[in-house]
């Protein structure tokens, strides 16, 4: 099983870097985007002069970050559950030696492998050109890295379920935008959750997606006690069980009333 999975993800590796392009490409993608959070918050502290707490050095930190993360985060394999389905493929994945689920899974760690390594290389460039804060300790940084494969297993089975509604409908496309559009809103994509107002902060206490961005780099920035990280650990792993039920309740009663064009 877990041979088979390994194998998958590195079939998937492979068809995004096998044009040298698709890595400049996305990695000059992402340090434009630096730029233009950079831009638009040097503006900002130009008139207010601090926002919450946060440094200008710590700013473009976060936003470096927030780039390098925002690809693992964000995406995923309901794109290719969906042509599945509509294709008629899906019927050969069903009858896979392992399951649906094993063998998105495999697939998904392969295309995070990619977005790692486009986002490392992010990391590397926009060092150089500005500069970047430091984890305050080794500690942190190793809670950082275990904070954000935690987070790898929510995203997963959010997108389960969301590519589990191609069962229903041959188009998953509105769907994938609103699970992008409330990811990048509730993890601090956008902004640092700290800007938003009260409600909205208990709102994302409660959601999983703050730990996918705004939680990782915090504890990077030294801005969460240690013992604080325990209960952002323990409240993942409920939220991973939690998505995992419902993908699975949600596929179990999706399969039987599938309806597939092509194969």
């Amino acid at each position: 099983m877990l041979k088979s999975m390994i194998a998958l993800a590195k079939m998937q590796f492979k068809q995004y870097s096998i044009y040298k392009s698709n890595f400049y490409l996305f990695t000059l993608n992402r340090v434009v985007e630096v730029i233009v959070y950079i831009f638009v918050w040097q503006a900002i502290y130009q008139q207010t002069g601090n926002a919450q707490g946060f440094s200008i050095s710590q700013m473009v930190t976060y936003y470096i970050l927030v780039v390098t993360l925002g690809p693992i985060a964000l995406w995923g394999i309901n794109e290719d559950m969906s042509q599945s389905i509509r294709t008629g493929k899906i019927n050969k994945e069903l009858l896979n030696p392992i399951t649906y689920f094993q063998y998105y899974f495999g697939v998904n760690i392969g295309e995070l492998a990619f977005a790692s390594v486009t986002g490392i290389a992010t990391f590397i460039v926009c060092s150089l050109i500005w500069g970047v804060s430091l984890p305050i300790s080794i500690a942190n940084f190793a809670l950082f890295i275990l904070v954000v494969l935690l987070g790898v297993p929510i995203t997963f089975f959010l997108q389960m379920i969301v590519g589990t509604a191609g069962f229903y409908t041959n188009s998953i496309w509105g769907m994938q935008i609103l699970r992008k559009s409330i990811i990048s809103i509730f993890s601090g994509m956008i902004a640092p959750i700290t800007l938003f107002p009260n409600w909205f902060q208990n709102l994302a206490n409660i959601l999983p997606f703050k730990e996918l961005i705004y939680t990782p780099i915090s504890i990077w920035l030294g801005q969460i006690p240690i013992n604080d990280i325990f209960f952002i650990v323990i409240k993942q792993i409920i939220w991973g069980v939690i998505l995992y039920l419902i993908a699975r309740v949600f596929f179990n009663h999706a399969v039987k009333k599938i309806t597939i064009n092509g194969g």
